[in-house]
């Protein structure tokens, strides 16, 4: 009877063991995530970069030389506004009318015609054009697109 007794008692010793042992595994296992959490950081959204990301479509016959954005008042509206400017060049052997668009991803838009005007309202080969579109919108975005296409 004493043997049976030493017997559950002893099982009841081992049965504590594997808890302990496996409770042991599990404090270590969460310590050791927490630790490395804390050195390499939590997940966080990445800097925003000093201006907007440009998507540019441009025609085969021409090429955008100056692409850059700024805040100004506006002459036609108060306070500052968001300000294109952009030159586009003829590398065709011809020459050439061009309309750009500007899309922001609130759904306002600019843009216009290059040349805008002049007899015949053309951009020569080789030569470059350079105009600034006002956007009526009062922050710098956090992307614009560039469309160019020829007429």
């Amino acid at each position: 009877m004493r043997e049976i007794i030493n017997k559950k008692k002893g099982g009841r010793k081992m049965e504590r063991f594997k808890l302990n042992s496996l409770f042991s595994v599990i404090i270590l296992a969460v310590a050791v995530s927490v630790g490395f959490v804390l050195i390499s950081g939590c997940a966080t959204a990445p800097k925003k970069g000093e201006g907007p990301v440009a998507t540019l479509k441009v025609c085969p016959s021409a090429e955008i030389t100056t692409l850059k954005y700024f805040m100004k008042k506006s002459k036609f509206s108060g306070g500052p506004k968001f300000h294109v400017k952009v030159g586009i060049k003829n590398i065709s052997d011809k020459d050439k009318r061009y309309r750009v668009s500007i899309f922001l991803p609130d759904g306002v838009s600019s843009g216009g015609f290059y040349p805008r005007k002049g007899k015949p309202p053309v951009i020569k080969p080789g030569a470059e054009k350079v105009r600034t579109f006002p956007m009526y919108f009062d922050r710098v975005p956090d992307s614009l697109t560039v469309k160019v296409e020829e007429l």
